[in-house]
């Protein structure tokens, strides 16, 4: 019976591992809306490739905010960064704003407008409390929640909880007819 329910234990334990571990894995996206030309937005791109946790906890997704840095044409992502910047000025974020470039979001909890050499204490926050992607979440025709708790759910963090569960009552039933057939014999 011990026995039975250290490996029941062991099997819980183990899954709930794998949900944490696969969540912190995940690499933050640190979207950079440009204009082309933008000799700022090249600066930050640098400055991003340049950090420790550059392909290992965040990687960098560029977006076409303006075609130049001169004439301001509108990009072919000019409509998702008007989006994004509006949602954010409306949660409190004064400094978000399709207007400039660079343009810059990391998950709910950063975005800016204007180049930036203390961007690595956002990227580090967001890895550690799992990336939001809102920028993600616009482009699929979503709304996220910004500053607090989005109505979207991750894909990743809802199959991981399945999977846990699903672990967990495999082990449990598996145990329980373990258990079963020996109670029988010794009747």
């Amino acid at each position: 019976m011990k026995k039975l329910f250290s490996m029941l234990l062991l099997l819980t334990l183990v899954a709930f591992g794998f949900v944490f571990n696969a969540k912190a894995k995940d690499k933050v996206k640190v979207y950079l809306f440009v204009a082309g030309g933008c000799p700022y937005c090249e600066l930050e791109e640098e400055y991003l490739k340049g950090l420790d946790g550059y392909g290992t906890k965040f990687e960098i997704i560029e977006k076409e905010l303006y075609v130049d840095h001169i004439d301001w044409e509108r990009g072919k992502d000019y409509e998702l960064g008007y989006k994004v910047a509006t949602a954010f000025q409306e949660a409190g974020f004064e400094d978000a704003s399709y207007q400039g470039t660079p343009f810059v979001v990391i998950s709910d909890i950063y975005a800016a407008a204007g180049y930036s050499t203390s961007l690595e204490s956002y990227i580090d926050q967001a890895y550690e409390e799992g990336d939001k992607d809102v920028v993600g979440q616009f482009g699929k025709g979503k709304t996220p929640s910004i500053g607090g708790t989005s109505t979207d759910k991750g894909d990743g963090e809802t199959k991981s909880i399945i999977i846990c569960v699903s672990v967990f009552v495999i082990a449990l039933v598996g145990t329980i007819f373990l258990i079963k057939p020996t109670a029988k014999k010794t009747r």
